[in-house]
């Protein structure tokens, strides 16, 4: 009989609350309030700016633009920061391909940088290294919900004139030095996928507290040219004659289901730290199974849990772990590959030694392994089955 008999509930952080706010959006009638002209529709519907507003209460910005995805929110910033064609941005070597992808859609081109072995987000020490005359920014990604090393980074960016765009999908209300992530960059990004802590389906936030930026960054995201002869001359002085806008939209109907989630970000990120508390005390007793680090003056909050097999002190390869985990119902996988191994981004590292240019992705993506145990609506009973099935996916 395999450990984890029925199979585990899905991650659902919709309550009545949010059907409540849902169901008033659909009597009204008004699914969206977007308008592609200039205007007060031009910024949406009522729950579109409520969603808004308190996203900077919460976090402490100035300004916020909702987005239908946080791809199109990350398009929308590397736009709105002004890159032109074939200039470079440094972006680590893993994550979510959008991160990369988002570069190529405003047509850069993204420039890889290995990540730190310890703590998987990109190595401010190798930044330096990778800056030349054509790099224009650098995004970084607070990945697994572990904070990048964000002062280091915005030192960087600081220092050569380098726009920081925080990629903030996993780490929403992490903290780094006591303030939260998705504070340090020129914009930071955040996704409200339904994979994500607090989500509405699809959606995504752009934040900033630059006047210029978030005048572009509601530009791109509702058709500018159709909207920029409209404004007055204050709102033109602001730039964006040229930019090209799209349907980036977030409707009233997902912003009306995510606004009480703001409310439960902290609540359900406390419930992900004490699952992964658990399971680092459970890991001391497996030698080959290495738990994730938080770096000092930090906070994790676990949108993933990581953790690298040593080859060398387990008694079964990797890939015999992994397939008798799966077999006892256990929620665990190998990472996603690293971006550049992607076709679509052959091009970008052409002519490169991988093995020298990326040696610590290179070892992570052969023995990091990821689980989504540490999440609710799981508990203590789930880490301790997850420990259970470790111990006898761990036998030849």
């Amino acid at each position: 009989m395999k450990i984890f008999e029925e199979k585990l509930p899905e991650y659902n952080v919709i309550g009545t609350e949010e059907i409540d706010q849902a169901l008033k959006v659909l009597k009204q009638g008004q699914l969206s309030g977007f308008i592609a002209t200039a205007g007060n529709s031009h910024l949406g519907g009522k729950h579109v700016r409520k969603l808004e507003e308190l996203f900077c209460n919460k976090f402490n910005s100035k300004f916020s633009a909702s987005f239908n995805s946080a791809t199109s929110a990350l398009h929308a910033a590397l736009i709105s920061c002004g890159l032109n064609k074939n200039d470079e941005v440094l972006v680590p070597t893993m994550s979510m391909s959008a991160s990369a992808t988002s570069v190529l859609m405003a047509g850069g081109k993204p420039v890889f940088v290995d990540i730190e072995s310890d703590y998987f987000c990109i190595d401010t020490n190798k930044i330096y290294q990778s800056i030349t005359k054509k790099t224009k920014g650098i995004i970084t990604v607070n990945l697994f919900g572990m904070p990048s090393d964000l002062k280091k980074i915005r030192k960087i960016c600081d220092e050569f004139n380098l726009f920081m765009i925080e990629d903030n999908a996993q780490a929403p209300a992490a903290k780094y030095e006591k303030q939260f992530t998705g504070t340090f960059g020129d914009i930071s990004v955040y996704s409200l996928n339904r994979h994500k802590t607090i989500q509405c389906g699809e959606g995504g936030i752009a934040t900033t507290n630059e006047k210029q930026l978030i005048h572009k960054l509601r530009l791109v995201r509702n058709h500018s040219e159709a909207v920029y002869d409209g404004l007055t001359s204050e709102e033109k002085s602001l730039g964006g004659e040229n930019i090209i806008g799209y349907n980036y939209r977030l409707t009233c109907l997902q912003a009306a289901v995510a606004i009480p989630q703001i409310k439960k970000l902290d609540r359900l990120n406390e419930k992900r730290v004490v699952l992964a508390s658990e399971l680092n005390k459970k890991l001391l007793d497996i030698d080959f199974l290495e738990s994730p680090k938080v770096r000092e003056n930090t906070s994790h909050v676990y949108y993933l849990y990581p953790m690298i097999f040593n080859p060398t002190k387990a008694k079964i390869s990797k890939e015999k772990f992994l397939k008798n985990m799966l077999k006892e119902g256990a929620p665990i996988s190998e990472y996603a590959p690293p971006i550049y191994t992607m076709s679509l981004f052959k091009k970008c590292i052409q002519g490169l030694n991988i093995a020298k240019k990326f040696p610590v992705t290179e070892f992570l993506s052969k023995h990091l392994l990821v689980t989504s145990i540490c999440r609710p609506p799981l508990t203590k009973k789930h880490i301790d089955k997850f420990y259970k099935a470790i111990l006898k996916s761990s036998r030849e």
